[in-house]
């Protein structure tokens, strides 16, 4: 039952793409995002579903009045540039034919961020990418939340099988990115009920970030909480509120999970922790051995490599966004990727400035300073994880590109999120 909906939904949501291209847009994010046809049980799971959704978004796109090129950004040029790299860097790498596989997925998640900066045009598109990403996590953040509850926070919260994040750690940073973009639904939401709606996804889905036990996105939230104090409005109320979280966790959680954290200051003799900064230095050495070429995608983690630096080490993925791609691409790869990476952090303060004394545009300031925190997340918790080039660092690349076109214009800034019907929103 649940194939067969599924295919019905996307069927449904296709034939809208031929008149309305922004709609394939939305189905593509939520299945780069959430995956649903992991969710399902039979045949649908077979089915090259993310492949037809972007091919027919691109063919209906092709054949529209939408924008052909996204806004003038350096961000776009840094995309390419990075994925032109990579591209380059492939033909080199330590196995062609293993990198080149995860070089079509990943030219794929660039497209999308690509095709966000095109065809978000206005706030409403861009609140829907919001709305599809928000709720894409959510299902797994609520889900996830309420499984700790349940059983008291002995068992895991573990991600969806075969996706980027199956792993509990990797599940974590998604969720953790997902909360700045849900707190800016809520504060731009006019509807009380969607408010308090999103405020209990919130809560559940931070309780099932605390539920992967994972230490590098305690790390990650205890800088995510203290990012948002900076930002808060109202310092005592957060204050306040953070206290009943933190507390309401004590209490709720088991042992095991404070004493997994307490490892966080033993880190030199953790197990796992050896195992990253063997990864980490082998990363290193390949780059500087074949500068300026990386070992290509997933590359430093094969056992032929792997073992050509440590031989009695068991091979070791990066476990970092930076080693990931210093590793993979070398230090020209790192240096294009920190660039799309601090120019993305940078581009959220320069339209946070370009709003600040503009009332209409009050919701793109709020937009951008949540984008920026989740980019932090990201960089601080993907100092643990290999999610380089995860769909939602992407996404909000792209959205950021939307963004500045639309601040720099003033276009459809003051369209509220609830005045529009669904041909509004397609046409708009």
């Amino acid at each position: 039952v649940r194939d067969i909906a599924l295919v019905f939904a996307i069927l449904a949501g296709l034939g809208l793409t031929f008149n309305y291209p922004f709609v394939g847009v939305i189905l593509w994010t939520w299945f780069a995002v959430q995956n649903p046809h992991e969710e399902a049980w039979s045949f649908s799971r077979a089915l090259p579903l993310n492949l037809i959704i972007s091919a027919v978004t691109v063919t209906a796109w092709m054949l529209s009045r939408e924008r052909k090129a996204p806004p003038k950004s350096f961000l776009v040029w840094a995309m390419l540039l990075f994925l032109a790299w990579t591209t380059f860097n492939s033909f080199f790498a330590f196995r062609p034919e293993w990198s080149w596989i995860f070089w079509d997925r990943t030219w794929k998640t660039f497209a999308l961020g690509l095709f966000i900066a095109i065809l978000a045009t206005n706030r409403v598109r861009i609140h829907a990418i919001i709305f599809a990403v928000v709720i894409s996590l959510f299902y797994f953040g609520v889900k996830g939340g309420v499984f700790t509850i349940l059983n008291g926070g002995v068992n895991l919260v573990l991600g969806p099988e075969n996706t980027i994040i199956a792993d509990n750690n990797q599940l974590a940073l998604a969720l953790l990115m997902t909360l700045p973009l849900a707190n800016y639904l809520r504060r731009q939401s006019v509807s009380r009920y969607l408010r308090w709606g999103i405020v209990v996804g919130m809560g559940l889905t931070l309780l099932s970030v605390v539920g992967t036990y994972s230490r590098g996105a305690f790390i990650g939230l205890s800088a995510l909480a203290v990012a948002g104090l900076f930002r808060s409005r109202n310092k005592v109320v957060y204050i306040i509120f953070a206290a009943i979280v933190a507390s309401a966790a004590v209490e709720l959680m088991p042992q095991a999970l404070w004493d997994r954290l307490g490892t966080i200051q033993s880190a030199q003799t953790d197990p796992s922790f050896h195992g990253r900064e063997v990864a980490w230095q082998v990363a290193y050495s390949y780059a500087v051995d074949h500068f300026p070429f990386g070992a290509g995608f997933y590359g430093p983690q094969l056992a032929p490599l792997f073992h050509t630096y440590f031989p009695k080490e068991e091979p070791h993925a990066a476990h970092s966004i930076y080693f990931q791609v210093l590793g993979e691409h070398g230090f020209i790869g790192l240096a294009l990727y920190l660039f799309l990476l601090v120019g993305a952090l940078i581009r959220c303060s320069t339209i946070v400035k370009a709003t600040r004394h503009r009332p209409e545009m009050e919701w793109a300031t709020d937009l951008a300073r949540m984008i920026q925190m989740s980019l932090f997340a990201f960089c601080v918790a993907g100092a643990g994880l290999s999610m380089a080039y995860y769909d939602v660092f992407i996404i909000c690349i792209g959205l950021l590109v939307s963004l500045s076109g639309i601040v720099l214009t003033g276009e459809n800034a003051a369209i509220p999120i609830e005045t529009s019907s669904a041909v509004e929103f397609a046409h708009t």
